[in-house]
């Protein structure tokens, strides 16, 4: 059953916000802080420039666009109500001819506060007759007082006409009269235009630091995160499967720098914008903003039981993409043994099963996305329509100017627009938390195998000692137990035994892959946890069963960890080893490139350029882990030629169950179900008749 692939921890999610998380992120972001300060200082520029478009618009519109004087009809029978009025306002009114009537101009209606306008409106002072008042300061508009002398009054330095009476005059006529308000409107236009193009100015700015900011921590964290990687014991890598960890140094990170740049920035933007609107409203108009803020609790009702569906609903689509991607990855990297025992259909059955599961895990939240976000439009719409209602009815009662309500709608538009992206954000933000443990939580795994706090450092002998080594791999079941046995300097020391003895577990023991759990390993008399660990493997030629050669060419891969481009060195190397005789029959020789683990050579040939690899570094301990398993016979008749130079001076240990290999070893260490049953030289184990001489007749077919 293909239940999750090793890949259960894809589907679990903390919280949606945690600020534990954040915090750790703050330390490799805090390197940026001017960067980002610069960022946030604009993102707030670029707000504070949002919000001020919609107030300049209603400026055009009620002082430039729609602007008059009303008319104000006192009787003679004046009540006290009126005669404050007139009092407080008797500097700003202008009389007119007839006894009683005066203009209220266009800036003092727009002074009054509510009170104020609704004791006019009460007292029945304002008339339903409208001027357009000027003072004429030009020529032209002199011409037109002679022109249309039935048409225009004058009272000090003003002139005014009635807005009916205007249309009567000629096109060119209005446009000279109105010259200022179209200039004024102009004005105000150019100064939308340049306060858009200092917003592209600083969006650029900001955009740019804040990815600069962004790229550099997802460097940091991704360098922070490989460098752990690389530290690791052996064993950490046996539990976690490969895809997984680069998932978390390629996706994981990707998704936090998307968080970083697209959502935070945005959110800390929709954050300024909203309280500033939020601001502006009250002070334009207190009751309209009540009114337009009357959808909101439903609004946040919505958005909580939304928040919660899709969280269950993102988790769900998570796990299921982490059981394609661990199916796929199972299926197309045995393709050869699929193919092989015919189980094409039968897996296709399985991945169609697996399948169907994500797409429905998809239509589940689109459903819910499908729902949310229409809601949410309607809501808006409903929210302007109510404010229209509203708005235009105060505009009729000439409570409030056009331009506000003009206003007001634009500010409602902007005010429900991060609501309506908020779908988007949630994805991005917890995709990006749940990155963020797994992140941290590789960071937080501990390195198992201890480092001295004083390592030894230098050339050693090659003298090795086991002393009572137990181990296990999983703390319970015993692969070794109790194994002792010592190998001199210079000497050759054979392992044998079946498999699952734990010859190759001896060894990654003394290499420093897994951790002792109890007994000792000696190099030279010093106990190996006391050694400098990457000086120690420095010392060591590892020749392994399956040779592993990285996407390079196959003199990068002799030369393996030194940079010196020592070709002769290289060459030599091959030589001895034998393999120079197929490398010289490549088109390319020891420039040919080999490819990604090597596949364009033979197993034999990979392990030729390992044994290479070996000398070249010219290590004092060399370790065989059947390192002529793969190889036919020619190729084996190569090697051992070379095995006798390679060999020479160096301390070996080697693993084969090829028996014909290891005769000539100096002495022969048999295993048997994790203990050392028999130690010696070849004649003298078989002279013994036990362990090692029943290996021997099996494997040749004695009886």
């Amino acid at each position: 059953m293909y239940a999750d692939f090793g890949y259960m921890e894809e589907g679990k999610l903390g919280k949606p916000y945690d600020l534990k998380l954040m915090g750790r992120l703050w330390t490799y972001l805090r390197r940026y802080w001017f960067l980002m300060s610069v960022s946030l200082f604009f993102v707030l520029v670029m707000a504070a420039l949002d919000l001020v478009i919609p107030y300049l618009t209603k400026e055009a519109i009620d002082r430039y666009i729609v602007t008059s004087a009303r008319e104000v009809v006192l009787r003679g029978d004046r009540s006290p109500e009126e005669r404050r009025l007139l009092q407080q306002f008797e500097k700003v009114l202008i009389p007119m001819k007839q006894e009683g009537r005066y203009l209220l101009p266009p800036d003092a209606l727009r002074s009054m506060d509510r009170k104020e306008s609704a004791l006019f409106q009460k007292a029945g002072l304002l008339s339903e007759n409208r001027y357009y008042l000027f003072m004429p300061r030009k020529p032209e508009e002199d011409a037109l007082l002679k022109k249309y002398p039935s048409f225009f009054e004058r009272s000090g330095p003003y002139c005014f006409i009635p807005f009916d009476r205007m249309k009567e005059l000629e096109r060119e006529d209005r446009l000279i009269l109105r010259g200022g308000d179209i200039e004024g409107v102009l004005h105000l236009s150019l100064l939308i235009v340049f306060i858009l193009a200092v917003h592209f100015g600083l969006n650029f700015v900001q955009v740019y630091t804040m990815e600069v900011a962004g790229q550099k921590m997802m460097h940091d964290l991704r360098m922070k995160a490989f460098s752990h990687l690389q530290n690791l014991p052996v064993s950490f890598f046996d539990r976690n499967p490969v895809g997984r960890l680069v998932t978390r140094l390629t996706n994981d990170i990707q998704n936090v720098h998307e968080m970083f740049t697209s959502v935070l920035i945005n959110l800390f933007r929709d954050v300024i914008l909203l309280i500033g609107i939020v601001i502006i409203l009250l002070h334009l108009h207190r009751e309209m903003a009540l009114v337009s803020f009357s959808v909101i609790p439903l609004i946040f009702v919505i958005t909580l039981f939304f928040s919660r569906r899709a969280r269950d609903a993102f988790r769900e689509i998570r796990f299921k993409i982490a059981q394609m991607n661990g199916f796929l990855q199972e299926n197309f990297a045995g393709i050869k043994v699929v193919q092989l025992f015919r189980r094409e259909k039968e897996n296709s059955r399985r991945f169609e099963k697996i399948n169907e599961a994500h797409y429905l895990a998809n239509m589940r939240q689109i459903t819910l996305y499908a729902f949310f976000v229409p809601l949410v439009e309607i809501l808006s719409s409903g929210a302007i329509g109510l404010l229209i209602w509203y708005g235009g009815g105060r505009v009729i009662q000439e409570a409030i100017s056009l331009g506000v309500l003009v206003a007001f709608l634009s500010y409602i538009r902007m005010f429900f627009q991060p609501i309506r992206d908020l779908s988007e954000k949630y994805n991005i933000l917890q995709s990006a938390m749940a990155s963020l443990e797994r992140i941290f939580g590789l960071l937080d795994q501990d390195e198992k195998i201890s480092r001295s706090r004083s390592p030894v450092r230098g050339k050693v002998k090659g003298n090795i000692e086991f002393q009572q080594v137990s181990f296990s791999y999983n703390g319970k079941d015993r692969v070794l137990n109790e194994v002792s046995f010592s190998v001199r300097e210079g000497e050759t020391i054979a392992i044998v035994g079946a498999t699952g003895a734990g010859k190759t577990s001896l060894l990654s023991l003394f290499e420093r892959f897994y951790e002792l759990e109890e007994g000792k390993i000696l190099l030279d008399g010093i106990d190996i946890r006391e050694r400098d660990i990457s000086d120690l493997r420095s010392q060591i030629g590892l020749v392994m069963q399956d040779t592993f050669l990285f996407a390079g060419d196959i003199e990068e891969n002799i030369r393996l960890g030194d940079q010196r481009a020592d070709g002769a060195r290289v060459k030599e190397a091959a030589r001895v080893v034998n393999a120079d005789k197929f490398i010289q029959r490549l088109a390319n020789q020891y420039q040919t490139r080999v490819g990604e683990g090597g596949e364009v050579l033979s197993a034999g040939q990979r392990q030729l350029l390992a044994f290479a690899r070996a000398l070249y570094a010219n290590p004092k301990i060399l370790i065989l882990d059947e390192a002529t398993s793969h190889v036919d016979p020619e190729t084996d008749r190569f090697i051992q030629e070379g095995l006798t130079r390679l060999l020479k001076g160096r301390t070996a240990i080697v693993i084969a169950h090829r028996l014909s290999t290891i005769q000539y070893a100096d002495r022969i260490v048999v295993l048997h179900k994790g203990r050392v049953r028999e130690i010696g030289a070849h004649a003298e184990l078989m002279a013994k008749k036990g362990l090692y001489y029943r290996l021997y007749q099996l494997q040749y077919g004695r009886s």
